[in-house]
């Protein structure tokens, strides 16, 4: 067959000229949705927030889904190219060791580097912090790439909010409890039809944190706990998905003005809170040169 091309798993992909158009289109949403930054992005669980845009609170309508109206937070989210200098600031805790307000647990230095990710990759980053007396111990980070998925309530308080996925979106799971992975990306699970939290979704790397997930997360831990945070950075990395060649399987959709990020976090005793904002930032700007060269993964192959 001409202009065809296969997975690694061997299934026949899309003709060639048609995936080239698709990439393009890719890489054009994503150039026009990134956010320059001056300098680095501040990844250090969220002890300080550099290169992030501040989306709004938790308890704003517009942004709550549903839930326990008592927990609140900020929302923050950033696009960025992942370069040779980033580093993690800030010092890690060990697995054992309480917080101190400003120390992070969760994926390590080496992890930005290694596994599924590289340099020059492109980064998208979303974060909570709290301004209230609530903690993070349990969180599920949700993209929905086509923006469909996700509804905000009316209004704060009411029960008409929506929060299911179509086939190809994403979660991360996380946890501030799990001997060694406390608040790493422990399950990254792509849905595989509408889901309203059942089974329909498979998680492609397994159930444990691995550098081999695009997904990486950091938290800092209130003073003197060992799994509640004060708030949290969930990094998923597009380009790691697009390598996986894998399609709707490994959660490969398009970024765009309609992709929205919904959190469902709760405490130690499971009050929930579920959120949304849309992507990408306000008054995001174009990223430029070699940016946008790794979406567009693709040969041609000609008989």
């Amino acid at each position: 067959m001409s202009h065809t091309e296969r997975h690694r798993d061997g299934r026949r992909m899309p003709g060639g000229r048609a995936r080239i158009q698709l990439h393009l289109a890719a890489a054009s949403t994503l150039v026009a949705c990134a956010s320059a930054h001056g300098g680095l992005v501040d990844i250090n669980g969220g002890s300080s927030w550099g290169g992030w845009t501040n989306m709004g609170h938790s308890r704003t309508a517009g942004m709550w889904v549903q839930g326990s109206t008592t927990r609140s937070y900020h929302m923050y989210s950033t696009l960025f190219t992942l370069e040779a200098s980033q580093t993690v600031g800030g010092s890690r805790l060990p697995d054992s060791v309480g917080g101190n307000g400003t120390g992070y647990t969760g994926d390590s230095q080496a992890t930005l580097f290694s596994g599924s990710w590289k340099a020059g990759d492109r980064i998208l980053g979303v974060g909570l912090k709290y301004t209230d007396a609530s903690r993070l111990t349990t969180i599920w980070v949700h993209v929905d790439w086509a923006g469909d998925s996700i509804a905000a309530a009316s209004s704060v308080g009411a029960g008409d909010g929506a929060y299911r996925a179509n086939a190809g979106d994403l979660a991360i799971y996380s946890l501030g409890a799990s001997n060694g992975e406390r608040f790493k990306s422990k399950q990254y699970s792509v849905f595989t039809g509408p889901s309203d939290g059942s089974s329909n979704f498979i998680t492609p790397y397994g159930t444990n944190a691995t550098t081999a997930s695009p997904a990486r997360s950091f938290a800092v831990l209130e003073s003197g706990s060992t799994s509640a945070a004060i708030s949290a950075q969930y990094f998923i990395n597009l380009d790691a998905i697009a390598r996986s060649n894998g399609g709707a399987g490994f959660g490969e959709g398009l970024l765009g003005p309609s992709t929205k990020v919904g959190f469902m976090e709760t405490d130690a005793n499971w009050n929930l809170t579920q959120q949304v904002f849309s992507l990408p930032t306000p008054g995001a700007l174009a990223l430029i040169g070699a940016s946008v060269v790794p979406i567009i993964g693709f040969r041609t192959r000609r008989r």
